[in-house]
């Protein structure tokens, strides 16, 4: 996922499915993505919103 990140940073990005990091369709817009991804043949694909910049993700401990 990081050359998805990397290369699409901000943009909507159609994977092929969620075991796969094959891009189908690319944009700005998520329904001209989605879209494109049916037009394609892709009638579900894995649609995630790139991050413009790749942040840390710290865990968090809940105590009760």
């Amino acid at each position: 996922m990081t050359k998805v990140y990397s290369e699409y940073k901000g943009l909507w990005v159609a994977l092929e499915g969620p075991n796969s990091n094959k891009v189908v369709a690319f944009g700005k817009n998520l329904k001209k993505v989605l879209k494109e991804a049916k037009a394609k043949g892709f009638d579900l694909p894995l649609m995630l919103q790139a991050p413009k910049k790749i942040l840390p993700i710290v865990g968090l401990k809940f105590v009760t």
